[in-house]
């Protein structure tokens, strides 16, 4: 694809190595035997020592959650028990509400997405979203790095200019940390001003506070002024110069990308197109933000309704599940795998449920959630993998 990769294709090829099966997507076309031509022999040894790190990258995250579902069956066997008679006892027809509310939380998740990324349109945006989701939350260790190098390669496959590609990473990365922390602060403002709230409500409220208060001055500075991006820039031009000197000659592909990017020039255009992006779509963008929160609670609430929840009115789960929603941002495991599920069933149990209900609840939220997009982010990859074309077929196609 050569110069028309721009910085961000150039990124895609240096994360390509470290992404596991992911990486053999940017270049379909290439065959084993051309890419043994291409590198050399020498990093051979290189990669077999590697094999033991990918090996465990992969099953980390299966075995830590083989390790909670052991524990959970040692611990609370009863209550696993009886909430599996509790969902095979279930009707046919609660698996409608479920699939409609997965559907809404896929289709607000692409309408973000959307919004972030002028060129995209809907069905596009949700197989990049769905399909980064599958590759962060099945990948332990580096899932969210594998997550965006997919993304900027269907990106750039479909055509989108790196501006545009950076301008959307930025937004969607920075976007809903303002909704998840604005959320508890709405939703608890009241009880904090009345004194009913706990300590732990209090604290999230002025966290949520101090974070968005600092995130918004930050970004207003340095969108109005081109200083931070100049900063960017610069050290980003001295890690360039740092590159060309350690990277070895026998790896000239690396080399090449290396001296070909321009760090400077790349900062100053995102920065550009982060003012206009925010002018033209502002209003669309935290509007659609706010729908993935919607479409997360309606998920959760509608897990409740199926699972015939008593004792949980729509306030206490909107609590709930805000909260619950701070503890997956802060968690260091994509997705908060373990944690999100101890921490929703305790606020659960604290807004008085019972065990039984608390713990079926997060099972079918979680499923909604996080399970669900593993399952269909691979199947549209799949399918991506097998009807996608570069950008410069399609040019040559319309010629």
């Amino acid at each position: 694809m050569g110069e028309t990769l721009g910085e961000f294709g150039r990124i895609s090829s240096l994360l390509a190595p470290f992404v596991g099966r992911v990486s053999v997507s940017f270049d379909c076309r290439t065959t084993a035997t051309e890419s043994s031509r291409r590198e050399p022999k020498v990093a051979s040894s290189f990669w077999l020592k590697q094999i033991p790190f990918l090996f465990m990258r992969k099953v980390i995250g299966g075995l830590f959650i083989l390790a909670i579902v052991v524990s959970l069956a040692v611990v609370q066997r009863s209550v696993l028990l009886d909430i599996w008679r509790r969902l095979i006892d279930l009707p046919l027809v609660s698996l409608f509400p479920l699939a409609l509310a997965a559907t809404i939380m896929i289709v607000a998740r692409g309408a973000f997405l959307a919004a972030c990324s002028p060129g995209i349109n809907l069905r596009q945006a949700i197989s990049a979203d769905q399909t980064a989701l599958a590759a962060g939350y099945g990948i332990a260790l580096g899932g969210g790095l594998v997550g965006t190098g997919t993304r900027i390669h269907m990106f750039t496959r479909w055509g989108i200019p790196q501006s545009t590609i950076a301008t959307s990473i930025v937004a969607t990365a920075v976007v809903p940390a303002f909704s998840t922390w604005g959320l508890p602060v709405v939703v608890l403002v009241f009880p904090v001003l009345l004194g009913t709230a706990t300590s732990t409500e209090l604290l999230v409220v002025i966290a949520g506070v101090l974070i968005i208060g600092f995130s918004g001055v930050f970004w207003w500075l340095a969108l109005r002024s081109p200083f931070l991006f100049s900063l960017l820039g610069r050290f980003g031009s001295w890690l360039r110069l740092l590159l060309a000197g350690k990277v070895s000659p026998r790896f000239a592909r690396t080399q090449a990308l290396v001296e070909r990017s321009q760090p400077t020039a790349f900062f100053h255009e995102m920065r550009t197109d982060l003012i206009q992006l925010l002018r033209l779509r502002w209003g669309t963008i935290f509007s659609a933000s706010l729908g993935t929160l919607a479409a997360g609670f309606c998920c959760m609430w509608t897990a409740s309704v199926v699972f015939e929840v008593s004792g949980l009115t729509f306030s206490e789960a909107l609590v709930a599940f805000s909260l619950v929603r701070v503890v997956i941002a802060l968690s260091p495991i994509p997705g908060g795998v373990g944690i999100a599920e101890l921490g929703l069933i305790a606020l659960l149990e604290q807004a008085g449920v019972s065990v039984i209900d608390a713990t079926g609840t997060t099972l079918l939220y979680r499923f909604l959630t996080w399970f669900l997009p593993m399952i269909v982010g691979s199947l549209l990859w799949w399918q991506y993998s097998r009807t996608a074309e570069p950008a410069e077929s399609r040019e040559h196609l319309h010629v």
